[in-house]
């Protein structure tokens, strides 16, 4: 890969579009909120501006920690602040997680079925393995019965003198499930159209860099790159996803496009990160006196 036609693509970007493109990350990150606060226990949260802040917080993290494991400090205020168990407070992000999947995968089938994407060198009976498990999915964050089938087993593998916090994270799930009740279809759906504004934009930076390409293929193949993203020990998903892009869209175009384009996504990742930096202070200093006080209270204790 010649990395000065990487460059010169960057350069002829059509700069409307990229603005166009670029600017839709804010209504992304305010969609991300909502739902954040939409799965959460009612009064959890004190509205979407604190979810917003939370959001933020959470992908500033998770730029420098693998697995967005920054996800767990929204999990952390929700319990310490909105009086949710611990096990809820956790599930809210796994829930959150399961969403993401389940919409990137339908919107990966829909892609293949409408618009046929070719892919050399991939067997084509990856789609049907990613729709099973979509299927799988969606179970799991729409049947009930399933959540208590996992209290069942939790309780059972279990030992009986198992702290209570630990049976606390095993029974969140289920809780979470009850507590969601009729929200959770709103949910998934909502989480449909957040994931295709997220498609949306990854098709108008092919627009702006005057790649032409069909919209449902550029669907089905950017969500099994950024599903790619997705990989542990990843620097903001940098890495795995940008491959991913240059392997699945080489039949669509160069490859030094193709590595224009990761770039391009890649400003999805470390945009937020940077509206964060004023207003972690107070967040990370709560997590941090909060931490020293248990840990006095240990010492005393012992």
């Amino acid at each position: 890969m010649d990395l000065r036609l990487v460059g010169a693509a960057l350069r002829g970007a059509d700069r409307v579009w990229l603005v166009i493109a670029v600017g839709m990350i804010a209504p992304i990150t305010v969609l991300r909120a909502i739902r954040f606060r939409w799965v959460a226990p009612a009064g959890a949260l004190p509205g979407v501006g604190e979810a917003l802040r939370l959001t933020l917080v959470a992908t500033a993290l998770n730029a420098f920690l693998p697995a967005k494991a920054g996800d767990l400090i929204k999990s952390y205020f929700v319990a310490t602040r909105g009086g949710t168990s611990a096990g809820v407070a956790v599930a809210i992000i796994v829930y959150e997680r399961l969403c993401d999947l389940f919409a990137l995968i339908a919107w990966c089938v829909v892609g293949w079925l409408v618009g046929g994407p070719l892919v050399a060198g991939v067997p084509s009976a990856i789609w049907p393995l990613l729709g099973a498990i979509g299927v799988v999915c969606a179970i799991l964050i729409l049947s009930e019965r399933a959540a208590e089938w996992w209290r069942a087993v939790a309780a059972r593998a279990l030992p009986r003198r198992t702290p209570r916090k630990l049976r606390e994270l095993a029974e969140g799930w289920p809780d979470l499930l009850q507590v969601l009740r009729g929200r959770r279809a709103g949910v998934v759906l909502f989480s449909l159209v957040l994931w295709l504004v997220h498609l949306t934009q990854i098709w108008m930076f092919t627009v702006a860099l005057s790649v032409r390409m069909p919209f449902m293929v550029c669907v089905s193949l950017s969500a099994v790159a950024l599903m790619a993203g997705q990989v542990p020990l990843t620097f903001a998903g940098l890495g795995a996803r940008d491959v991913a892009l240059v392997v699945l869209l080489a039949g669509y175009m160069a490859p030094e496009e193709a590595a224009a384009m990761g770039i391009l996504i890649s400003t999805r990742n470390f945009l937020p990160p940077l509206a964060a930096l004023p207003i972690m202070r107070p967040y990370l200093t709560a997590v941090v006196n909060e931490a020293r006080a248990w840990r006095r209270e240990t010492n005393g204790g012992g």
